[in-house]
């Protein structure tokens, strides 16, 4: 008799936790973003410009968009609490667009002059694949529920770009002749904070609609940039750059398993 006791133990605990379960969810979400890479450096962008004050100024930010989309699984823990994990493909990066005073000297030629400015451009684009853990509260009806996630979140970077146009030419800097893999660091690291509406179509089924945040706390140039010795007339010493999103989120979910009246129940397609 006392050999059963262990089993039915762990039997009794196994039962207690799926109680527990207030359900188990699996889902496909997308984000609409405005992007930031926040405090640039000017990495010798300038260097053609003739006035030194040009070759040190940052450049204007651009507004920039991109987006993400992928994966969402969530478990509930309790009625109100539970954790949700994604698995997205992420574009984000940032843009710049300003006039200088001339001239500036390219290899197509010299352009502007003291009394005409000079178009630059400077294009960033970074993708990632990215995947947040974060904890998730719900508070609400059957039919509506407030949502709130937070948590850190982990980007695996797959591509990097970046293009800077003088006078509609492109340009390549000395400064910034390195491969992607040398300008910018291959992961990513920040908070990821979302908040909005859950509602059910049914028991089993429902949408998200909401509000998406990411901040980066982990410089992404790497040690090329890092190393160049030239910044802007703001900031005589290296400002670490981080990755900003804020946007859109919609998604639709699927409820596997769900509490109900103290049993768990396993869903299962409705019959006519």
């Amino acid at each position: 008799m006392k050999k059963h006791i262990p089993l039915a133990l762990c039997l009794a605990l196994v039962t207690s936790c799926l109680v527990a379960q207030q359900g188990f969810d699996l889902g496909l979400s997308g984000t609409v973003n405005s992007t930031w890479i926040l405090k640039q450096n000017n990495y010798g962008t300038l260097d053609p410009f003739a006035n030194a004050e040009v070759r040190q100024s940052e450049m204007a930010y651009k507004n920039t968009y991109g987006g993400n989309g992928g994966l969402t699984l969530g478990y509930d823990i309790t009625k109100h609490w539970g954790v949700q994990a994604e698995i997205q493909y992420n574009v984000t990066g940032q843009d710049y667009n300003d006039n200088f005073e001339g001239p500036a000297t390219i290899p197509q030629g010299t352009f502007g002059s003291i009394s005409q400015t000079v178009n630059v451009q400077r294009t960033v684009k970074l993708s990632y694949i990215q995947i947040p853990l974060m904890a998730k509260f719900v508070a609400g009806t059957d039919k509506y529920k407030f949502f709130a996630c937070l948590g850190p979140q982990l980007g695996i970077r797959t591509s990097a770009y970046q293009q800077v146009k003088i006078a509609g030419y492109v340009y390549v800097p000395d400064t910034l002749n390195f491969t992607a893999n040398q300008r910018f660091q291959s992961f990513d690291v920040g908070v990821a904070l979302q908040a909005g509406g859950q509602f059910y179509a049914t028991k089993h089924l429902y949408f998200d609609l909401g509000l998406s945040f990411y901040q980066g706390v982990y410089d992404i140039n790497g040690t090329v940039l890092r190393d160049l010795g030239w910044y802007d007339k703001n900031h005589l010493t290296y400002q670490k750059s981080y990755n900003f999103r804020g946007g859109l989120m919609i998604g639709i979910h699927y409820v596997f398993w769900h509490e109900r009246g103290g049993i768990l129940e396993i869903s299962k397609p409705e019959t006519k």
